[in-house]
C-alpha cells in the first residue's frame, strides 16, 4: 500500500508541473508573433484572446484531474493504514478542482466579452 500511496502523489505532482511547463512554453511560443503585430488594438485583442483560451485549457484540464483524483481515492484503497484516512487525503483534489473551476470560468467569461464586443 505504502507503494500506491506515494506512486499517486508522485504521479500528481508531476503531472501538473509537466501541465503548467507545456502550457507555459505554448503560450510563449503562441504569444510570439502576436507581439511583432504593429496594430496596437488588434494585438492586445489577440493577445487578451490567446490569454483566455489558455486559461480555459488549463482551467478544464485542472477541473477534469481534480474529479479523477477524487474518483480515484474513493474507488482504490491506496493508504499504509485506514488511521491514515481522512478528510485531508479529500482536500488537494477538492483544491485542484476549485482552481481549475475559477479559471475555466474566466476563461470563458473573457471568451464572451470578447466576442460581444
Amino acid at each position: 500500500m505504502a507503494d500506491l500511496y506515494f506512486l499517486v502523489w508522485e504521479t500528481v505532482t508531476s503531472l501538473t508541473i509537466i501541465l503548467l511547463v507545456v502550457a507555459y512554453i505554448v503560450y510563449s511560443r503562441m504569444a510570439g508573433p502576436i507581439e511583432a503585430i504593429d496594430n496596437e488594438d488588434e494585438k492586445t485583442a489577440r493577445l487578451n484572446s490567446l490569454k483566455a483560451k489558455t486559461r480555459s485549457i488549463v482551467g478544464g484540464l485542472f477541473l477534469m484531474g481534480g474529479i479523477i483524483w477524487l474518483y480515484y481515492i474513493q474507488t482504490h484503497e491506496i493508504y499504509i493504514t485506514k488511521s491514515l484516512r481522512g478528510p485531508h487525503d479529500m482536500a488537494p483534489p477538492i483544491i485542484m478542482s476549485l482552481i481549475g473551476l475559477v479559471l475555466l470560468g474566466l476563461g470563458i467569461r473573457q471568451l464572451r466579452t470578447d466576442r460581444v464586443e
